[in-house]
């Protein structure tokens, strides 16, 4: 049997490993094989300038796995004996905990991406050409530098060579094209066209096979941020939808053969031509979805799993008592948040949204939902720690709730319902933030609908619903959510200053005067807007003893690559 055959098998045994609920939420996994260890590089990069070129990488530290499963290799001789030798190495499985539980809608096509699972799969098995840094920073990737002209509408990037796709194609100019091309084109329809602000398809050329142009209609000096967004992964010259939705076509450091949308368990197999030179570190990693946060919890502390991706806020310090286990955190996280659409009765009077954020106590939010260790916000999915953000949050008020509620019309109380599933930490947020808006006389009733069809049938149509976005750039944020023409522009804020002063912000090399442009229309939605954001958590993630070089990222797109 071949080291391929070989692994197949392994491959086969682990992704037929399901979770079996038992009474109190715990889990427990069927054998669970191979343990292992994930390490990544740790660099930091500057902001970068008009001309920017990849960072020196720094290799990582390793460990050996608990549990292995050695490989045996082959050796027939010319009589036809056939003897068996030990392979150099051993496999090594990386079992990770996934907070989110996995839809039927799940796809590894990046253009569609929409849930946080579809952006963990795509992480794995795809790249882009520029990423963000757990600082929220551009660094190269598949690109390794690129440049500007004097007013930032052309950006000329330079490709790395020796790349290959999964399938074997190499990595070329001709396939970044095609992507962004596929992605501006209406017949597919993608979400992520509206992160492209200013490109259009014939802006995109290639010169030679490891140079693309970027052509812009109106100026943007962040441009290499803005084609950060989760949809850009590069996919090959010629992919079509139904090849992107079922196997792995990116350069990712790992692949899958065959992807069933909505199973508990994954597997995906190492790339052995991944391009990054010692990467990744092991031969497999299951991703185990466990939407429920006290079997999230059981799974790391009895060694089911051997990273959680997010740990409760409040189970922090019973997992830090843990010695087998080590927290690791990053401050630039995520955010559960409500939102209504402001142009549908009720939610269009204003006076109604004042009285909600006024009747919301954030610290007592941090303190029920998330054990007092939360960031408090300011009813926008951007904290002010980060570049351009504008800090301060909203003072709880009961009588400023009230006056806000009579003006809107309801001096006796209104009632609404909320729509909302069962995922994320929303069955603990939702009843906190119930409780705390009654009091102001604000009564909501909780519409729980199926979390496996939330995304696809209430997402973006209920008019009063729950959300969640991890922290994106400032610049990013605001195309994202509150341009008129924005996809995901959930709250139907529409206002021509907005997006003239957005565009502005884009344009100008003077720091002082974006800082200026990107307060003003942020607490333009502070002041107006639908989005009700209490807190921002930071990521806690867990790691059982022996894994090393796992740091959760401020976006779960760019997580590294064990």
């Amino acid at each position: 049997m071949s080291d391929n055959e070989s692994k197949g098998i392994v491959k086969r045994t682990l992704s037929r490993r399901k979770f079996n609920m038992i009474a109190g939420g715990s889990v427990l996994l069927a054998a669970c094989g191979d343990n292992g260890d994930t390490a990544q590089p740790a660099a930091t990069t500057a902001a970068p300038a008009p001309t920017t070129e990849a960072p020196a990488t720094t290799a990582p530290a390793t460990t050996t796995p608990a549990t292995t499963t050695t490989i045996a290799a082959t050796t027939t001789t010319e009589a036809g004996a056939t003897t068996t030798t030990a392979a150099p190495r051993p496999l090594k499985t990386l079992r990770y905990g996934y907070h989110a539980a996995t839809t039927s809608a799940d796809t590894l096509d990046p253009a569609y991406r929409t849930s946080s699972t579809d952006g963990l799969f795509q992480t794995l098995v795809s790249e882009q050409i520029v990423r963000l840094d757990e600082n929220l920073t551009p660094t190269p990737h598949l690109a390794e530098s690129w440049e500007a002209n004097d007013t930032g509408t052309e950006w000329t990037f330079h490709l790395r060579e020796g790349i290959t796709f999964h399938n074997g194609k190499p990595f070329v100019a001709a396939d970044v094209v095609y992507t962004f091309q596929r992605l501006l084109d209406p017949d597919v329809a993608s979400p992520g066209a509206g992160g492209l602000p200013g490109l259009e398809p014939d802006g995109l050329t290639a010169p030679d096979d490891y140079t693309v142009v970027m052509r812009l209609t109106q100026p943007n000096v962040d441009w290499p941020e803005a084609i950060t967004n989760s949809h850009t992964r590069i996919v090959p010259e010629g992919a079509t939808n139904a090849d992107l939705a079922a196997q792995s076509l990116g350069t990712g450091a790992y692949r899958i053969d065959e992807f069933i949308p909505g199973e508990i368990s994954t597997v995906f197999e190492r790339n052995e031509n991944y391009w990054q030179p010692g990467f990744p570190k092991v031969d497999f990693m299951e991703v185990i979805a466990i939407g429920e946060a006290e079997a999230r919890l059981a799974a790391i502390r009895q060694g089911q799993v051997d990273i959680l991706s997010e740990v409760p806020l409040a189970s922090v310090d019973d997992l830090e008592a843990d010695p087998d286990i080590e927290i690791v955190t990053n401050p630039i996280g995520s955010q559960s948040v409500a939102y209504c659409q402001i142009d549908v009765p009720p939610f269009d009077n204003n006076d109604l949204r004042l009285a909600i954020k006024y009747a919301t106590n954030r610290p007592q939010h941090s303190d029920l939902v998330y054990g007092g260790r939360a960031h408090l916000m300011n009813d926008i999915p951007l904290p002010g720690l980060i570049r351009f953000g504008l800090g301060g949050s909203r003072e709880h008020d009961l009588a400023m709730a009230r006056e806000h509620l009579s003006r809107a019309g309801y001096p006796d109380g209104i009632d609404l319902t909320l729509t909302m599933a069962e995922m994320q930490d929303w069955t603990v947020w939702c009843p906190v933030w119930q409780q705390q808006l009654a009091e102001a006389g604000i009564n909501v009733e909780l519409n729980v609908t199926p979390a496996d069809t939330y995304w696809g049938d209430q997402w973006l149509s209920a008019p009063f619903a729950m959300t969640g976005w991890n922290v994106r750039t400032v610049d990013h944020g605001l195309g994202l959510w509150y341009h008129s023409e924005a996809e995901w522009n959930e709250t139907h804020w529409r206002s021509e200053e907005f997006d003239a002063d957005l565009a502005a912000a884009r344009s100008t090399t003077d720091e002082a005067e974006r800082t200026r442009l990107y307060h003003k229309m942020q607490q333009q939605i502070i002041d107006e807007g639908g989005h009700f954001v209490p807190t921002m958590y930071g990521f806690f993630s867990a790691v059982r003893a022996g894994v090393t070089g796992w740091q959760p990222r401020g976006v779960y797109y760019t997580i590294d690559i064990p």
